[in-house]
């Protein structure tokens, strides 16, 4: 099976049946992904071949130290080499390992391939690959017990030293060692720092068919779902952005898909978030320049604090603009439903 994506974590849209962001009926210039993270979807229709130019942006810098080693051949290698030389550490001493990926994410290194590394190693070791930090800016995960007891038992540990077995480092690999997917140097792939940077550059480039896919971490507002403890709090997946029910959030996702929409040479823009009133009535009074548009509902979602569906999750809404309807017609979600 083709994979796509540079890393695994929380909100990947690898599910192409459930996300079906690009409309095969039209043939577009440009890619444009203001807030990317993993990039399933930009990498596999880069991959293909059915575009070649991709802007692209996040804040998180493990994630654009990631994107950023995975666009340089000679950065690629040096990963690669690192991380193998972690993969023998990692069967006598995983939490060890994990404590210094952790202690690099956290210290601020500037070092390109370092924050890199720390972070494709760091995501195998904790909960739903989710590198979460503290409003100071550090990791709030520990290394999961399952993972660690794990290594434990296949590397065969007897007191403090390790007893390797034939093929043991291989199957170790398997499952730990991460590989980046494919890059081509034909590839046009305009990284931005931010998302309305990414669309400054867009802009700049002269491209004039272009398809948006806009991602952001999911906002809702507070109090409109039952937390685990009762209070209606989410846990932020996605620590630069801040508060997951704040208002900065809810006006990133108002302000960059109001640009998108705006600019006549971007004739698709498809939209992920929480369905919520206040969204629907952002959209609503959106000046769209005459595209149609519908938004679908996928259902309720599972959220990090309970990791699981259940009826008092928040539904997750599909929205599209331009181009064809990929999903079922539009039907305006009952109000007291997503309330």
């Amino acid at each position: 099976m083709f994979k796509t994506g540079l890393f695994p974590g929380p909100g990947g849209k690898g599910n192409f049946r459930k996300y079906p962001v690009w409309d095969e009926r039209y043939c577009y210039d440009a890619w444009i992904e203001p807030c990317v993270a993993a990039g399933h979807q930009v990498h596999k229709y880069l991959a293909k071949g059915i575009i070649r130019n991709a802007f692209v942006a996040d804040i998180d810098p493990k994630v654009a130290a990631t994107w950023q080693v995975w666009s340089t051949p000679s950065l690629r290698s040096e990963v690669a080499e690192r991380i193998n030389l972690l993969s023998y550490r990692l069967l006598s001493d995983p939490v060890g390992v994990y404590e210094e990926m952790k202690a690099i994410i956290d210290g601020g290194s500037t070092d390109t391939v370092e924050i890199a590394v720390a972070s494709l190693v760091g995501r195998q070791f904790v909960f739903g690959n989710t590198l979460r930090s503290n409003s100071k800016g550090q990791l709030n995960v520990c290394a999961s017990k399952d993972k660690t007891r794990s290594l434990l038992r296949r590397s065969g540990v007897v007191g403090e030293h390790p007893q390797l077995n034939p093929g043991l480092l291989e199957q170790l690999n398997k499952g730990w060692r991460f590989e980046m997917p494919y890059f081509d140097s034909r590839w046009n792939v305009n990284w931005s720092g931010n998302a309305h940077a990414c669309i400054d550059a867009f802009e700049a480039s002269g491209h004039q068919r272009a398809i948006a896919f806009f991602d952001p971490p999911y906002w809702i507002p507070r109090g409109s779902r039952p937390g685990r403890r009762g209070t209606g709090a989410l846990t932020p997946a996605y620590t630069h952005h801040g508060d997951p029910q704040g208002d900065d959030l809810f006006t990133l996702c108002v302000s960059v898909l109001e640009r998108l929409l705006s600019n006549p040479n971007i004739e698709r823009v498809v939209m992920t978030n929480y369905v919520s009133p206040q969204l629907i009535r952002a959209v609503e009074a959106m000046d769209k320049g005459g595209l149609p548009w519908q938004l679908t509902s996928l259902g309720t979602l599972a959220t990090m604090n309970n990791g699981y569906e259940r009826d008092d999750c928040p539904m997750e809404g599909f929205w599209e603009f331009g181009g064809s309807m990929m999903l079922g017609r539009y039907q305006q979600p009952n109000l007291f439903e997503v309330a």
